[in-house]
């Protein structure tokens, strides 16, 4: 299932046409804030640039998106 979710993110994301604000680039990832209990089923999506780690510590001003050219985080992540 959290690899269709993904797979399904990817098409929006690509619908959306997401520019990085900082450098106005299209190549965006959304962040994945907490631990993974299957970094095993990210693994792809990691590797395709549709998400990056954000790291275990949450807290309530975490950014929701990163720029894969420019590393600029942004937006509110939802909860």
């Amino acid at each position: 299932l959290f690899f269709l979710e993904w797979q399904l993110f990817a098409r929006v994301l690509e619908e959306w046409k997401l520019n990085c604000p900082n450098c106005g680039k299209s190549s965006v990832a959304e962040i994945f804030w907490g631990y993974p209990g299957n970094i095993e089923s990210m693994e792809a999506a990691i590797d395709r640039k549709e998400i990056v780690l954000g790291g275990c510590c949450v807290t309530d001003h975490d950014p929701k998106w990163e720029c894969n050219d420019c590393g600029h985080q942004w937006g509110e992540r939802d909860e």
